[in-house]
């Protein structure tokens, strides 16, 4: 009797789990902002940050498959706000136009 109302308890529970979708934060992408604000926000040209880019795509791009890992344009743009204002990593991953965790801010500047 305690074996069958196990079985019952553990059928329910696994009917209750069901998988989540993790919540991704839509952002805004950088390079509609206007000429002035991307160098207000960047320090640098949109060309130049562009380029900047470019180069490091090689080194930075992500190594996994994961649809949440963070592109080599967000990694460079979150590292030149960083060095752009040297403020705390947690208000540069909180910028409307970054969005990250301060953890990956951290790993962005590394």
């Amino acid at each position: 009797m305690a074996l069958v109302l196990m079985v019952a308890l553990a059928q329910e529970e696994d009917t209750r789990r069901v998988p989540r979708n993790r919540l991704t934060t839509p952002r805004c992408n950088a390079f509609d902002l206007s000429d002035e604000d991307f160098i207000s926000n960047f320090r640098i040209t949109k060309e130049l940050a562009f380029q900047l880019i470019q180069e490091l795509n090689p080194f930075l791009e992500p190594k996994t498959t994961r649809k949440t890992a963070l592109s080599t344009e967000m990694k460079v743009l979150c590292a030149l706000n960083f060095f752009a204002f040297g403020c705390y990593q947690k208000k540069v991953g909180n910028d409307y136009l970054i969005q990250v965790s301060q953890s990956s801010v951290s790993n962005c500047i590394r």
